[in-house]
């Protein structure tokens, strides 16, 4: 479930490159190419409690779901309860509070809204679930009363706020984190029993195109790019991945990989290397589509040693490989052939939040810690950070410095 530009700033992977994801700005869900993997070099252990290695904490008011965005020295996180909604902006070099924004109750009748997971813990995170999107002039935000808001990155003023849908019949929040194409913000509206997927003009709101969907998701949609040329919107549901072409909404492709439910719902985000995209799904297994027409490559139906796949968490890549991190087994696949290269398990278990890869290395985020590993076939520690308080969110990466987001806090981890 974790669960994600304005003026072309939003950064693409065309087909056939290597993912490298800008090292100076995260402007959405797992960073600007939406797979989880970075350029640049990150700490690989700091300890809270030891006083190494965090430059700086900073309390949130509300909780969140929702992982940190960043541009330049701007850092963005939103947070919630069933009757507030805020969105904050620190320095991303020293934890400062530049603006904190209280979001005003969209107009016409409150949003008949009560989130009803299998956990009250989950419950006070997912009045913001969707990660935001930032272009570098504005911040877009979607929480899940159904209210979707932009404000100026600069200032925190809000420019704009509309109600995107009625939210009643979806009990897991509106977890789909936010896209930026062109001058347009994508979001995903899952609710039951209004399914679909939407462009608005950031500038003013206006509904651009709008698409009705069939299936069910909570996952966070991925932006690629085409040998062709052309850019699209994908999304894994249950039971299908479908594309949409980000200009019109128009559905591209769609294929059925499911054959068995998942125990909660379709979480796990697709990653893509150019050339394929990726989906891993509980009781189903690991898939690689072709990006340009949607037909499977390869599938992976079982695992060596008889452990599960994901359930909430992505996978990640560094474009040969694929990491996944369920439980607490860590398996690697190649990316072309979905061959299992590897399978360790580490000494502790997954959380919803899913893994990273910066530069060479490999980073598996666990509730009480983030282990580090050195990328490659069979994957070998390097490192681990700890903080006090629970990890809930996926971390992002800058400048630099990693970003770590717990329910009450939001850290600044670098050199």
């Amino acid at each position: 479930m974790r669960t994600r530009g304005l003026i072309a700033l939003m950064v693409v992977i065309p087909a056939g490159a290597v993912l490298a994801g800008g090292d100076d700005h995260s402007p959405a869900f797992r960073g600007s190419n939406g797979s989880g993997c970075y350029q640049g070099v990150a700490a690989t252990s700091w300890s809270e409690a030891g006083k190494t290695g965090v430059l700086w904490k900073a309390k949130l008011d509300l909780p969140g779901w929702s992982s940190p965005v960043v541009w330049g020295d701007k850092v963005v996180v939103t947070a919630a309860n069933p009757d507030k909604r805020q969105v904050y902006c620190f320095s991303a070099a020293t934890g400062k509070l530049a603006w904190k924004t209280d979001i005003p109750p969209p107009g016409g009748p409150p949003r008949n809204y009560v989130i009803d997971s299998m956990s009250s813990h989950w419950d006070t995170l997912l009045h913001a679930g969707a990660t935001p999107v930032t272009n570098g002039k504005q911040v877009f935000a979607l929480f899940s009363n159904g209210q979707l808001v932009a404000l100026e990155l600069a200032t925190g003023k809000q420019l704009w706020s509309l109600v995107a849908g009625d939210p009643s019949g979806n009990k897991y929040g509106l977890d789909n984190s936010l896209l930026v194409h062109g001058t347009s913000v994508i979001a995903v509206f899952q609710s039951d029993p209004e399914r679909f997927i939407a462009s608005y003009d950031g500038a003013t709101g206006k509904q651009e195109w709008k698409t009705p969907r069939e299936s069910s998701s909570w996952a966070s949609p991925l932006l690629a790019r085409t040998a062709s040329g052309k850019m699209l919107v994908v999304l894994p549901a249950d039971p299908d991945v479908t594309a949409w072409d980000a200009r019109t909404g128009a559905r591209v492709w769609s294929t059925r990989i499911l054959s068995e439910r998942p125990s909660y719902c379709m979480g796990p985000s697709p990653v893509t290397d150019g050339e394929r995209v990726f989906v891993n799904c509980e009781n189903n297994g690991i898939f690689a589509l072709d990006l340009e027409k949607g037909s499977v490559v390869w599938d992976l139906k079982s695992l060596p040693d008889g452990s599960p796949f994901s359930a909430f968490c992505s996978m990640t890549t560094d474009g040969r490989r694929l990491y996944q991190f369920e439980q607490s087994v860590l398996t690697v696949v190649e990316a072309k052939t979905g061959k299992v290269l590897a399978q360790k398990n580490i000494d502790q278990n997954s959380c919803e939040a899913s893994p990273l890869v910066i530069g060479d290395k490999l980073y598996l985020v666990g509730s009480a810690a983030i282990l580090v590993f050195k990328t490659g076939d069979s994957p070998e520690k390097t490192g681990e950070g700890i903080v006090t308080e629970t990890i809930e969110a996926t971390p992002a990466f800058a400048g630099g410095r990693l970003f770590i987001r717990t329910a009450g806090a939001l850290y600044g981890i670098g050199p």
